[in-house]
């Protein structure tokens, strides 16, 4: 079963500042909602546990980005 979490407006801000932050692109909320549906289960579930706005979320999301662009060091 496929389950599709709609996010909310402050979800959106955290996820727009770190795809901006790793893209330097500003997408809007549909191609981030795009964005977090492509997202890997460990990802997405410690966003629905702790926030979009923990630390760990925004970490691992943003090594996760660097490295599906290629951008990793």
């Amino acid at each position: 079963m496929i389950v599709t979490v709609v996010l909310e407006k402050e979800d959106f801000a955290a996820l727009h500042d770190v795809v901006l932050g790793v893209t330097n692109v500003s997408y809007e909320d549909d191609e981030l909602q795009s964005i977090w549906d492509s997202l890997p289960e460990h990802i997405t579930g410690t966003a629905l546990e702790w926030g979009c706005n923990d630390t760990v979320f925004r970490d691992n999301l943003y090594e996760f980005l660097e490295e599906k662009l290629g951008k990793s060091k």
